[in-house]
């Protein structure tokens, strides 16, 4: 076989290996070309979700997709997929060791939780112990709780804003509450639950201490 034959016997694999993924995107045959898509079974679920997605996100931001095969049109969005999980998954460790490096100076304990009514209002109760690590006095801080289950679901979260100050290496103890309503079922779970079931997740936002420096 001379190398002119070879080279048209390699076209024509070449051009009967093409399929619905390596015609260009044209806005007025969408419909029908997804179809044709759908019928090759050239894509996985997932990544035909994906790449309407990215169409959709073109058309709202004004982004041209002309000119563009389809199949480049999904590596673009499995390339914006990847951007977006590893973004992701930076702000997950950037957050996890502002966790750790802001609990080690404050660490938070739930040590009882109760229920009452007063004026006629429910409310649910809860007694935290706040312990400062640090070598300074703290003068004020914030975060959030998560009131967790044995099997670490949240049933609950709290924001907090503390202003009462608490001394080097001392521990303060507060009393706080939430208004209970009984159609709501995180109230209900947690005002069913003993102490032995739940857990208490820490995660500090800022602390501000008395000399005026902060951590955050």
């Amino acid at each position: 076989m001379n190398k002119l034959v070879l080279t048209l016997s390699l076209i024509g694999i070449l051009i009967s290996c093409s399929g619905p993924l390596d015609k260009n995107y044209n806005e007025e045959t969408l419909e029908e070309d997804a179809k044709e898509i759908k019928k090759a079974g050239d894509l996985t679920e997932e990544e035909a979700q994906m790449m309407a997605g990215w169409i959709i996100r073109a058309k709202m931001k004004d982004k041209k997709l002309e000119g563009k095969t389809y199949s480049e049109i999904l590596e673009e969005a499995k390339d914006y997929k990847k951007e977006q999980e590893e973004l992701a998954e930076k702000a997950k460790k950037e957050e996890e060791e502002k966790r750790q490096r802001l609990g080690s100076s404050l660490t938070v304990a739930m040590y009882d939780k109760g229920y009452e009514e007063y004026d006629y209002q429910e409310y649910l109760i809860y007694s935290f112990a706040f312990e400062n690590k640090t070598k300074k006095d703290i003068r004020a801080f914030k975060g959030s709780i998560s009131i967790q289950d044995l099997f670490d679901t949240e049933i609950k979260s709290i924001n907090l804003t503390i202003d009462d100050p608490i001394k080097a290496r001392e521990t303060f103890k507060g009393t706080y509450t939430t208004e209970y309503n009984q159609f709501r079922d995180e109230d209900t779970r947690l005002k069913g639950k003993d102490m032995d079931d739940l857990k208490v997740v820490w995660t500090p936002e800022k602390i501000i201490f008395a000399d005026g420096s902060t951590l955050e």
